[in-house]
Formats: structure tokens, sequence, C-alpha cells
């Protein structure tokens, strides 16, 4: 736990907002109609998906708990005003949260938002026994392959991997402690899952991590949502582009997450959006942007669908 402490603050300090990538960054108008897929960036991995009132979160996490106490194994907990802060940028009914892994930076405040939103939890068994043991009072455990269809959303299940830090993928060792999950970590990453949403005739693939090899062949989808958190993600941008066709690409999991969301996007210490950005300009008919907090942004039609 120090060299992880040591290697965070011994980062060269990227340091930079969203201000020199302005150009790059989208959001709706006053005048935007309300009648497609809104995406709205909650911090860190977390997204908001809304289409005619129904509601899917992702990875949702607002209680940004500071690097000491993680890095140090304190105890750690949900920031209930922090949560209630976010959840003011949230619909007050969720049909579904979906989880990608089971770390405290993904799953930590979902049992307090699923009781404010009566959400169905859909997550590995790892990460629905976590939630249950936090307080949640139930969850959907579902491997790669599996189907679920909730209102207008179908969901499909995809088998991801997370990245390594020091060459381990971070807090991945099964804790031997039944109660409620006390340090970061005890919120084990357990099995990382994606996800490929099919909604309104688009189609949006969102994980926090991965490898070519377990992407799905040849998909085309409208938006790809790649989390961009370390080197491993970094390495496979090339090939995940290949493999997913994406109208729009959105890198994710990029902030510094040790921030309050108050105090706005700063990219995370070992970030490198510089090379993000270079991948990405070598993909033909593909589109990078960016999204700043709570700033809803509606997917655009493909011209295929729109005629």
């Amino acid at each position: 736990m120090r060299i992880f402490l040591f290697l965070i603050l011994s980062a060269p300090a990227f340091g930079a907002g969203l201000a020199p990538y302005a150009q790059l960054v989208v959001s709706d108008s006053p005048a935007t109609p309300r009648t497609g897929v809104r995406v709205t960036y909650l911090g860190t991995n977390g997204y908001e998906f809304e289409f005619k009132r129904h509601v899917l979160l992702v990875d949702p996490y607002f209680s940004r708990v500071d690097l000491l106490s993680v890095a140090l194994g304190s105890r750690i907990r949900p920031n209930s005003s922090r949560i209630d802060d976010g959840m003011r940028h949230v619909a007050s009914k969720v049909d579904g949260v979906l989880v990608t892994h089971g770390h405290f930076d993904h799953l930590l405040d979902v049992p307090i938002i699923m009781s404010k939103t009566r959400a169905r939890l859909i997550a590995s068994a790892s990460s629905v026994s976590l939630a249950k043991r936090a307080g949640a009072p139930s969850g959907d455990a579902v491997k790669p392959g599996d189907v679920r269809q909730i209102g207008p959303w179908k969901i499909r299940v995809l088998r991801a991997t997370h990245d390594r830090l020091l060459g381990e993928v971070p807090f991945d060792r099964p804790s031997s402690q039944v109660g409620p999950p006390q340090r970061a970590a005890d919120w084990i990453c357990g099995e990382p899952l994606a996800f490929l949403i099919e909604v309104n005739g688009q189609r949006i693939y969102i994980d926090s991590g991965g490898t070519p090899t377990q992407l799905p062949p040849n998909e085309q989808v409208d938006l790809a949502i790649l989390g961009m958190a370390l080197p491993d993600s970094r390495a496979r941008l090339h090939v995940a582009l290949e493999r997913l066709h994406p109208r729009y690409i959105l890198p994710s999991h990029q902030d510094d997450f040790f921030r309050p969301l108050s105090a706005g996007f700063q990219f995370g210490l070992l970030t490198d959006f510089a090379f993000v950005q270079r991948e990405c300009t070598q993909t033909n008919g593909s589109r990078l942007i960016l999204l700043d907090y709570f700033r809803p942004w509606t997917l655009p039609q493909a011209a295929r669908q729109a005629n």
C-alpha cells in the first residue's frame, strides 16, 4: 500500500482541467430536444443514460474518498452529503444500476443510491455480494454472455479485464471479512464486466478497462466509453477502436477521482490524454469527445437512422 501511495504522489502532476480541450467538450443547448438518448457524466467512470424518462446508471460514485485514506488503509465510508449533492443531477427513479467491477470508486455509493432511486443492481456475483454486505437489499448477479431487458434497455454483458498497477490488479485479493467492507482493499475487483447497451436503435459500449481479445467481435457502436485510467487500457486503445468502429469515442475514468466533484474536472496523475488524442485521430469516421461533470449531451442519431 505504501508503494501505491509513493507511485501516485511521485507521478508527474498533469494538473490540467478541460479548458485546453474545450473544442472536444460536448453538451446540450437549451434548445436540444429531449427525444434522444441523453448521456450525463457523473465523474470517475459514472454515467447516467436517459431515454423517454427511463434511466440507467453505470458505476455512480460521488463520495470521492481521499487518496491518503485509501493508501494508508484507513476506514472509508460513503459521504452522505456528497451523494446528496450528486443525486441532485440524477433522476429520482432509476431502472437499473450497472457496475463494471467491485472497487470502491465504482461500488461504494451504490447501496445508498439504490435506496434513493429504487434501482435494480446488475453486476458480477462478487460485486453483488459486496453490495449486499454494504446494505443493498438485492442484486442481479450476471456473467459474460447474459442479456437483460429492462424497460427500453437491452443490456448485453461482456467479459472485461482490469488494468494492472505495478504488474497486478489493485485490490483483487479476496478478504476473509464477512461483515460490511471497511477499507478500500475490502472492495475487491472481482470479475470485471463490460456492457453493450442498446436503446432507440443505438448502441453504447462501456467498460472501465479491458483487452482487445475480450471485446465483442466487429461490433459497430454509436458511442464507445472506454476506461483510460492506466497504461494497459491505453495500450489496447488502437485495436479496441478498430474492433468497435464507434461514431463517438469518449475516454473515461480520466479525472482525479480523489478530488471532490465540486472542485471541478482535473485529469488524474497517471492519465495521458495527449496519447489518447493522438491514437483517436488515426481512426476514420470516429469523433473524439469529452464530457464535463453533470452537463448532459444527447447522442445524435446516425444519418442512416435519421432517414
